[in-house]
């Protein structure tokens, strides 16, 4: 009896061990699909990124290209008020000549008293009617010359406008493909998700039966899930904040968002994510207080809606990670909002990534 016992576990032990390593790899290869996702995901969020600049670009040179035509329309519209008036000077100079003639030289010779200031009388007469008609075929010419100009700002206006359209349609069509990646990216992590509490369940198991049997523990260390950001950064807000994923998210004018906010008390610090360098530490109309920092590898960061600057930020200083850059705050485009920091990430320098992932596993500055 004792060896049908043994016996038994013996070969419960076995199916636990078969069954684990089943389920081990199934786990395996649940998680590279969940790394494959991942990576496609990663891919069409900077592609989708890239579109999106581009869209505001194309809108920002739409804009550009109607304020050139605004202003042609009133330069028009004063040119023909001084073409009408011109022409009534000239209008009413041949009225003068033809109804009333224009004198003759004897006319002239008897009024003047002699022949010199006759010729002179003359001449001038000449003059004043030749300036009267240089006048109007002047005008007349800058007003072809900038309905001319209007016709070719029109052409590229329509011309931008489909530029502004299709990058538009690209933009939504990756977005779309991004939301459904990161459906099946949801799915896909969920199954993970199961498949390691199943393992979990069974390793205990066997655990238990090994205990049992008196032959020790079964351990395993898990790795990190694929994705799993890189604690080489630290969190560009030091200090109590909140955010969301707001990336790709409406912004006025037809634009996207481009980057995260991350929302803070006015005068938060700001901090250097990373060892690198600063560049274009100004000022601009829609970023307000902004710059630029480039760190060893080349992958860029993006603040902007600063308050102000600290000594630190200085155009080509380099900076260590953790330095305070400045202080959140509401310049530029965000003059009414609440305080935030616009934060964006371009590896490589490159267009931009989606930064809720990214950010969401960087420690807070201390």
């Amino acid at each position: 009896m004792r060896r049908f016992l043994l016996l038994l576990a013996l070969l419960g032990a076995i199916g636990a061990l078969c069954a684990s390593f089943a389920a081990a790899q199934g786990v395996g290869d649940q998680r590279r699909e969940v790394e494959r996702l991942e990576a496609e995901l990663a891919a069409l969020d900077a592609e989708a990124g890239a579109a999106a600049a581009a869209h505001n670009g194309a809108l920002q040179r739409l804009d550009g290209l109607n304020q050139r035509i605004a202003t042609t329309r009133r330069e028009i519209a004063e040119t023909e008020r001084a073409r009408s008036v011109a022409q009534e000077a000239l209008e009413r100079r041949l009225v003068a000549v033809y109804v009333r003639e224009e004198p003759t030289l004897l006319d002239l010779l008897v009024s003047a008293g002699n022949v010199s200031d006759a010729l002179s009388a003359r001449e001038l007469l000449e003059r004043v009617a030749a300036t009267d008609a240089g006048i109007v075929r002047n005008v007349r010419e800058r007003r072809a010359r900038l309905g001319e100009l209007k016709r070719t700002l029109d052409e590229d206006r329509r011309s931008a406008e489909d530029e502004a359209e299709e990058r538009r349609r690209r933009r939504d069509e990756l977005a779309g493909t991004a939301a459904r990646r990161r459906e099946v990216l949801s799915g896909a992590r969920a199954a993970l998700r199961r498949l390691l509490a199943e393992e979990r369940r069974r390793k205990e198991a066997l655990a238990r039966l090994r205990q049992a049997q008196n032959a020790g523990t079964f351990e395993q260390t898990e790795r990190a899930p694929a994705g799993t950001p890189s604690t080489g950064q630290i969190f560009p807000v030091a200090g109590a904040n909140r955010f969301s994923d707001d990336w790709l998210a409406p912004r006025g004018g037809g634009r996207l968002h481009q980057g995260i906010d991350i929302f803070a008390a006015h005068g938060t610090p700001l901090v250097a994510v990373a060892d690198g360098t600063l560049f274009r530490v100004g000022y601009n109309g829609l970023g307000g207080w902004r710059l630029w920092l480039r760190d060893g590898s080349g992958t860029t960061y993006y603040y902007a809606h600063l308050a102000s600057f600290s000594g630190a930020a200085r155009e080509g200083a380099a900076v260590a990670k953790g330095t305070v850059l400045g202080f959140v705050g509401t310049s530029g485009d965000a003059r009414g909002t609440s305080p935030h920091l616009h934060f964006e990430i371009h590896p490589g320098g490159a267009g931009p990534v989606r930064p809720f992932p990214i950010v969401v596993g960087w420690p807070r500055a201390g």
